[in-house]
C-alpha cells in the first residue's frame, strides 16, 4: 500500500464513523412521560397524535381519537395556558378570536411549565370543544368516534 493510500485511508475512517454517528442522531424520538388525571378506572391506551401547544394553538385544531382512548396535551412554550372543556362561540375569521366562552368542568387543567402535560380519557363517543382560558385565540376540538 502506498503512502497516499494508507494516508487517505486514516482520514477516511474516521470521516466515515462520524458520519454514521450523524446518521443516527435522532432515531428514536424523545416523547414526554404523560401523566393522567381521570380519575376513570378503564383500561387506557394512548393516542399517537397529541396535542401540543405552541405559538399560541393548540396543534392539531382538531383531533379525532376513538372511544377509550388517552390524549395528552404537551405545553411547547414558556408560557403558561389551560386547557378548559366547554364551548366557545363567536370566532372572527380573521383573527382567530372568540367573544365569548364557557366552561363545562369536565376538565380545567393549567399547564405553567414548557414540557407540562395533562392527559384525559374520552370515554363516550361525542364532539368535545376546549380553550385556553388565557389566550383568547386557543380554540380547538376532541372528536371522539365510537371504537
Amino acid at each position: 500500500m502506498t503512502s497516499q493510500l494508507r494516508f487517505r485511508t486514516r482520514l477516511a475512517l474516521p470521516a466515515m464513523l462520524v458520519l454514521g454517528a450523524l446518521s443516527l442522531t435522532g432515531c428514536t424520538p424523545s416523547v414526554p412521560a404523560a401523566t393522567e388525571s381521570n380519575a376513570s378506572t378503564s383500561t387506557q391506551k394512548a393516542v399517537d397524535s397529541d396535542v401540543t401547544l405552541v405559538s399560541l394553538n393548540f396543534m392539531p385544531e382538531t383531533l379525532t381519537v376513538s372511544a377509550g382512548d388517552m390524549v395528552t396535551w404537551v405545553n411547547g412554550e414558556s408560557i403558561t395556558h389551560t386547557i378548559t372543556s366547554g364551548t366557545f362561540s363567536d370566532v372572527d375569521e380573521t383573527t382567530g378570536l372568540r367573544a365569548s366562552e364557557a366552561a363545562d368542568g369536565l376538565f380545567d387543567e393549567k399547564l405553567g411549565e414548557e414540557g407540562g402535560t395533562f392527559s384525559y380519557t374520552f370515554e363516550t363517543a361525542g364532539t368535545y370543544h376546549y380553550f385556553c382560558d388565557i389566550h383568547d385565540g386557543m380554540n380547538a376540538t376532541v372528536v371522539v368516534e365510537e371504537g
